[in-house]
């Protein structure tokens, strides 16, 4: 009955016949408005109806995943969605994602023209009108380059929302990751049972696939939105509800059917993205360890590596492509093929029975109804389809944003370590707490590491500035510990620690850290260029700096720079302001220099030197020593080198035993110009030592070592400056 009305706008002298009740046109169309109504009606509570059944899927899909041992994807897909969008995006987002709805609802008119259009091309070839088929194609080509721009702006739009949601997340990330005084950054990837995995992979890789499916869920769940609302009314006022209601009910069924096979989308795309993370850590391991690997002649165990997370990572893949292939298989012939078969009977169902007078139509009016009418039900079709598919694509987000929610969470609140051994200690004598001072002290200071074990208990001694303590012990006992604890990296359960303000604790750890930039961001980092002048220090003293750590430019012995390198058969030195990959052209020992060198520019009143001497010179090791003692900095020094005993006024010994016992005594004494020290060092047993000979055997197992260090007389009589 409302395909008419649609006739009458066609001038076409086959289409008179059916025009010839004019005096009905009038209810036809009204007739035909009132069935587009209820259609839309009809369609509202489809979509409701489809909702819930997605829901019903997504918690069934849960559950069956969760009885057969999957990991569990956190449920209510809206709820997460909504935390994640509303802590990153904003109106920028939401402006983007009201243009692509316009731009989606344009489009699908477009295609509701498109249909009308071609219905009316092929009426006019049909009844060979000539004349009205050059003016339909001529309309059909302007149209259409609108059409095009429409196309070309979803797309754009699409992508725009893709990148705004992965900037807008991946920046959150950063700014929550970095945050001063926190340390997320370490504490994530280095502390307790609750860190997160692969972290780098999920900040870079899992918030990209993230977006990119979100802004194609979007898409793709907005355009069958769309497209069935529209076609439904335009179905609906053609052949009435039947049609609609058809087609609504045969796809429901078909759907209910299809679940039964349907894989869980949402724990394989989690999984996937695991598995992708492991692999990816093991590449980036083998390059962080490329060199030691090389020495060692490692390829074919580090091969395995890479190849078993290779194939753990193909296996799955393949396993959801099975999965994928068996509910394809059903859900093609119904949702695809068979669905043809009830189209083409709901099609014919009017020229069948006559309705709305259509036992008159002439072939052309036939040809135009059914190219029209068929057009307009394969689209619906389409997208009824596709809002039962919604399900599968939002498995596959939900799983991603399952991983990116547990990632902003796990980096905006990290779990308080120890939290029961700390809620103890707040009742004891002596609860955990920081002070701020001058000096360095522990009181009755208990370290455990973030599992729970004890490194050391009751410390209590205190430092002040210019002293000098080394901190020694068997591997593995924590003598790095304490410091950790110092910078808040882990928790302090008992004790008080009392320090001065943190930039005056530097810290230089065994790591060979090289930042990126030129060669003065290196030594003032983590300042920048402004605020080094705007505390008045110059260049010149950057080149002190570098002088005093013996790694200069401008400083030659023997014909050679500190620092220099070959490039090309000529000899580089650089200056303060060129950027090189320094992490690949400065030695190791070059690098443990640079830290000196930076340390000497921040001048702080506390130093931490954590084995960061391994690979310098003994000569050089010895002055930086004394340049430390020139500017009066009270050091900490890690090392198992006993020579150093000569640098340091005092001995922290960690025992490394279950009861966390330590010592505390001097190592070495100074006799004017003579500064003497000595150590025990246990050897092996003398193989002519006999058991019953206790004493012989004492003696054999130890040796006595003595140094001895004579200081410049320059030095001794004041002469040296520590500005110099």
């Amino acid at each position: 009955q409302g395909f008419t009305g649609v006739c009458q706008c066609s001038h076409t002298p086959s289409s008179r016949p059916a025009m010839a009740g004019h005096s009905k046109a009038g209810p036809l169309a009204i007739h035909g408005k009132r069935n587009g109504l209820a259609g839309l009606l009809a369609a509202f509570g489809f979509l409701f109806f489809v909702h819930k059944f997605n829901e019903r899927v997504q918690t069934y899909k849960a559950k069956r995943n969760i009885s057969k041992g999957g990991s569990k994807i956190e449920q209510g897909l809206m709820p997460l969605m909504h935390r994640i969008l509303s802590d990153t995006c904003g109106r920028r987002e939401a402006n983007t994602v009201l243009k692509l709805c316009f731009m989606l609802l344009l489009r699908t008119l477009g295609s509701v023209w498109t249909s009308r259009q071609w219905g009316s091309l092929v009426n006019a070839t049909v009844s060979r009108n000539w004349q009205y088929l050059h003016k339909l194609i001529g309309q059909f080509a302007g149209v259409t380059l609108s059409l095009a721009l429409l196309n070309a702006l979803l797309k754009y739009y699409i992508g725009a929302l893709r990148q705004q949601v992965r900037e807008s997340v991946t920046l959150w990330c950063h700014q929550w990751y970095m945050r001063p005084k926190d340390m997320i950054f370490y504490k994530a990837n280095r502390v307790g049972d609750d860190q997160i995995a692969n972290c780098d992979h999920q900040i870079t890789s899992d918030v990209e696939r993230f977006s990119e499916i979100f802004a194609d869920v979007l898409s793709q769940s907005l355009k069958p939105i769309v497209d069935f609302l529209v076609y439904s009314v335009e179905l609906s006022r053609v052949q009435g509800l039947a049609t609609p209601l058809t087609l609504y009910i045969w796809f429901a069924l078909a759907s209910c059917i299809s679940t039964v096979t349907l894989p869980p989308f949402g724990e394989l795309a989690a999984t996937e993205q695991h598995l992708e993370g492991k692999f990816r850590g093991a590449h980036s391991d083998l390059i962080a360890n490329c060199e030691q690997v090389a020495f060692s002649g490692g390829e074919r165990p580090e091969l395995q590596v890479l190849n078993m997370h290779f194939r753990k990572l193909l296996n799955h893949c393949n396993k959801s492509l099975n999965l994928a292939f068996k509910s394809e298989v059903l859900r093609q012939y119904l949702n695809k093929y068979f669905v043809t078969v009830i189209g083409l009977f709901l099609l014919s169902r009017p020229l069948r029975l006559g309705l709305g007078g259509m036992k008159h139509y002439t072939a052309d009016q036939i040809a135009q109804y059914f190219t029209s009418t068929w057009r307009n039900m394969e689209a619906m079709a389409t997208s009824i389809q596709d809002l039962f598919e919604l399900t599968n694509r939002m498995g596959r987000l939900s799983g991603l944003a399952s991983r990116v929610g547990r990632l902003m969470q796990g980096i905006q609140k990290r779990p308080q370590e120890l939290k029961d051994r700390i809620a103890a200690a707040k009742k004891g004598p002596y609860p955990p707490r920081y002070k701020e001072g001058q000096r360095l002290c522990f009181e009755h200071v208990s370290v455990f590491k973030p599992d729970g074990t004890l490194l050391v208990r009751d410390l209590n001694f205190a430092v002040e500035r210019g002293m000098r303590v080394l901190i020694t012990g068997p591997n593995g006992c924590g003598k790095s510990s304490l410091f950790r604890v110092i910078r808040k990296l882990w928790p302090l359960v008992e004790g008080t620690i009392t320090m001065p303000a943190e930039k005056q604790i530097h810290f230089l750890s065994q790591v060979n850290f090289v930042p990126i930039g030129t060669l003065r961001d290196l030594v003032i980092y983590p300042d920048c260029k402004q605020q080094m002048q705007e505390e008045g220090r110059t260049d010149g003293d950057i080149f002190d700096c570098l002088e005093w750590a013996h790694v200069s430019p401008k400083v030659l012995a023997d014909g050679r720079a500190d620092l220099q390198f070959t490039e090309d058969g000529r000899v580089v030195r650089p200056h303060l302001d060129e950027l090189r990959d320094w992490q690949k052209d400065l030695s190791p020992g070059q690098k443990q220099r640079l830290a000196f060198a930076r340390l000497f520019y921040h001048r702080p009143s506390f130093v931490v030197l954590d084995e960061c001497t391994n690979g310098i010179s003994p000569d050089v090791e010895h002055d930086l020593y004394d340049r430390c003692l020139k500017l009066n900095l009270a050091v900490f020094s890690i090392s198992h080198k006993i020579e150093l005993k000569l640098f340091h006024d005092f001995e922290l010994h960690y025992s490394g035993d279950l009861e966390g016992s330590w010592s505390w005594q001097r190592c070495s004494e100074t006799d004017g110009l003579v500064t003497r020290s000595s150590s025990t060092v246990e050897l092996p047993p003398w193989p002519g030592a006999r058991e019953g000979n206790q004493a012989l055997r004492r003696k054999s197992s130890q040796a006595i070592i003595k140094y001895e260090r004579l200081r410049a007389e320059e030095e001794a009589n004041g002469n040296g400056d520590a500005s110099h």
